[in-house]
């Protein structure tokens, strides 16, 4: 038998085998005791080389105390605190000073806002009267126009109104030269001049509208006596002398008259009647009323054409033609 040897860590054993016995090969051995031991070794070994040192971790761990003073950059003091000096009047002036000066400027800042709201309402109020003014001048620029362009027509009316009544004067006085017809008085026309006035005085003096020169004395005087003894003709309009009629016997020459009625037909009836019962006191040489022409005190009423209006026609005033 041969001796052979195993080497250990602790010993080494002996194993005598046969001399007869062949020869093997044995398998490697494990020992995981020992694989542990040597790992937990090295982690130990490691841990001490590289953790930190207990007394340096601890003086990290504490943070630095910083005074208020160290913050400001004022030298620190040791020991008990100073006592602080007392307050004096004069330390005290600055700071009213300062107060002052902020109430002045306060004052200030209000009585500007003050004065600039007064301005802009005066501003306001400005504007608002301008506007008004401009609004009133407007109105009575229109109502100038208005005025004016009513008094445009009436005098256009009242030429147009002359107008027609001239030439319904010139034919009348047309037909009278031709020889008009002149029948008999009717008993109506005689009643009338028996019922109508029969003074011929004149208590009043006719206010006649002349444009071309005065009437004759003759009409005056007839004028004078109609508004005098006839009631309410003295608030009439009378048209005396007109340079644009045509009729030579008539208004140019002032030989007659238009007393202006208007719509009272009982004032023009009243006028009519007056003048057929003093007809030659009056010296009428004719009558013209409604369309209607009467020649002389006895005869009777002639129809005349239609001219189209009720001024033409005679129908607003009664036309008389005196004699001169």
């Amino acid at each position: 038998m041969d001796a052979r040897t195993t080497g250990t860590d602790a010993a080494t054993t002996e194993i005598r085998v046969p001399a007869d016995a062949p020869a093997r090969r044995r398998p490697p051995v494990r020992r995981p005791a020992l694989l542990l031991g040597v790992a937990a070794a090295g982690a130990l070994l490691a841990n001490v080389l590289v953790a930190p040192d207990p007394a340096a971790e601890a003086q990290a761990g504490t943070s630095e105390t910083v005074t208020v003073a160290q913050a400001l950059g004022l030298p620190a003091r040791t020991g008990p605190a100073a006592e602080a000096p007392p307050v004096q009047p004069e330390d005290l002036q600055p700071l009213a000073a300062l107060a002052a000066s902020r109430g002045t400027r306060e004052a200030a800042e209000a009585a500007a806002a003050q004065a600039q709201a007064g301005a802009d309402q005066a501003a306001r109020d400005a504007q608002a009267a301008a506007e008004a003014q401009a609004a009133a001048e407007a109105q009575a620029a229109a109502e100038a126009q208005a005025a004016a362009e009513a008094q445009a027509a009436a005098e256009a009316a009242q030429a147009q109104a002359a107008a027609e009544a001239e030439q319904a004067e010139q034919a009348a006085a047309a037909e009278q030269e031709s020889g008009g017809t002149a029948p008999a008085a009717s008993s109506s026309s005689s009643a009338s001049s028996s019922s109508s006035a029969t003074g011929t005085t004149a208590s009043r003096v006719a206010r006649i509208t002349n444009t071309s020169g005065p009437v004759r004395a003759v009409v005056q005087a007839a004028a004078d006596a109609v508004v005098s003894n006839v009631p309410g003709a003295a608030s009439i309009t009378l048209g005396g002398t007109r340079a644009s009629a045509t009729d030579p016997g008539g208004h140019p020459s002032g030989l007659a008259l238009d007393y202006m009625v208007m719509s009272d037909t009982a004032l023009g009836d009243a006028i009519v009647q007056y003048h057929i019962a003093h007809w030659d006191e009056l010296g009428v040489d004719y009558l013209i009323y409604e369309q209607k022409m009467l020649s002389s005190p006895g005869g009777s009423w002639s129809q005349m054409e239609d001219r189209g209006s009720a001024t033409a026609n005679h129908y607003d005033h009664v036309h008389v033609n005196y004699t001169g």
